[in-house]
């Protein structure tokens, strides 16, 4: 990312966090409480004072979240991701997450304001998905662009105004939800593929030894029904194994937490060579460069 693109995002994060903080603290609780506070229809505001950690988290319902004060960490195994003030995040239903919510320096606050996903219109789910090329690691960070921003900062302050407002609320969430039909990380609103739960199952636990049985065991299936419906959806089971394996691995190189061998070995590869091929095909770039660039 370019000096150009840095500055423009840092202005619409900027932008973000002054319309959303003050719904965050509405007049009505001048005083802040740790924990959730509820801030209108499906929206809600969470606050702490001190760092906390808070393990196998998970929701029925997606989440739309934007960090308002602090840093915010997600872990998923091996895979983790800190979000920062300005930051706006997806929260998918069903994986068990560990978070790390840490106050501001500062202020000694942290604070998010979150929209719960009730409903998708059908309108929205209807839109075909565009191709999404395989991201590494663990990313639910929602890139900001200047629609996005208007749309978030009108829906939140219309969630958050008397119930007049719902029909218009609903509109201006559904243009949330149609500008980010189009992003990586907010796939799992929309779409819940028997590849992407096996994915996160196996991100969750990465040191197990995952078979169909296993696998279908957990998800309440059979392992031939299992392959099945991974062949109804263009893959196999080797193949989702495959492919979140390596976004272990290149995740442990990108957090400098790992050497090429141990992200070999968390691929499934005995061979560092055949490893580095198959890294690079994917993520153009080899192993070793991936590591070296952890710091910048």
């Amino acid at each position: 990312m370019d000096a150009l693109s840095v500055s423009s995002s840092d202005n619409l994060a900027r932008r973000l966090l002054a319309a959303l903080r003050p719904i965050a603290s509405a007049p009505e609780r001048p005083v802040r409480q740790p924990g959730f506070a509820p801030r209108g229809r499906q929206l809600f505001s969470y606050c702490c004072f001190s760092t906390e950690r808070l393990t196998r988290i998970a929701n029925a319902k997606p989440l739309i979240g934007i960090v308002l004060s602090g840093n915010k960490e997600f872990w998923l195994g091996g895979a983790g991701q800190r979000l920062s003030a300005g930051d706006v995040f997806v929260f998918p239903a069903g994986p068990k997450f560990d978070v790390v919510n840490i106050p501001a320096a500062d202020s000694g606050l942290y604070e998010t304001l979150i929209v719960e996903v009730d409903h998708v219109p059908e309108a929205v789910q209807r839109l075909k998905s565009p191709p999404r090329q395989q991201e590494p690691g663990l990313d639910m960070r929602v890139p900001l662009n200047a629609e996005l921003v208007e749309a978030l900062v009108h829906a939140a302050a219309l969630l958050a105004a008397s119930d007049h407002a719902n029909a218009l609320a609903k509109h201006r969430l559904a243009e949330v939800l149609l500008l980010l039909r189009k992003v990586p990380a907010a796939s799992c609103i929309f779409e819940t593929t028997l590849a992407a739960r096996i994915g996160w199952l196996v991100l969750g636990d990465p040191a197990r030894r995952w078979t169909a049985t296993s696998i279908g065991r957990a998800l309440g299936m059979a392992a031939s029904t299992l392959r099945r419906k991974l062949k109804g959806e263009g893959t196999s089971l080797r193949v989702v194994l495959a492919q979140t394996r390596m976004r272990l691995a290149h995740d442990i190189l990108a957090r400098g937490e790992g050497n090429v061998t141990d992200a070999a070995a968390m691929a499934g590869y005995a061979s560092r060579s055949h490893f580095g091929r198959r890294f690079r095909s994917l993520y153009g770039a080899s192993p070793s460069a991936v590591r070296a660039g952890a710091g910048n």
